[in-house]
């Protein structure tokens, strides 16, 4: 079973990957970039990386899931940078 630093890993390399082929769609990189870390601490239990990341992506990332964005869920809306111990 994957630890919690993996999952972060995984859904952080397919949010990267993504937002690459989706590069001339982003606008703010470094908003969508810090979004995507902040949401990394966040990601439910039940959802693996790859959910996860199709899910983010398809709010964050324009185009990505249609003409229109997908509404925030709630594991991603104020997000907030991550504190670290």
């Amino acid at each position: 079973m994957p630890t919690r630093y993996e999952k972060r890993t995984d859904f952080l390399w397919i949010v990267q990957m993504i937002m690459m082929q989706y590069k001339d769609k982003i606008v703010g990189w470094s908003g969508v970039s810090g979004d995507a870390v902040a949401a990394s601490h966040r990601i439910p239990n039940q959802m693996s990386a790859r959910e996860a990341a199709l899910s983010f992506c398809a709010t964050f990332v324009e185009g990505f899931s249609g003409e229109e964005r997908a509404p925030v869920p709630n594991w991603c809306a104020a997000l907030d940078d991550p504190t670290y111990k």
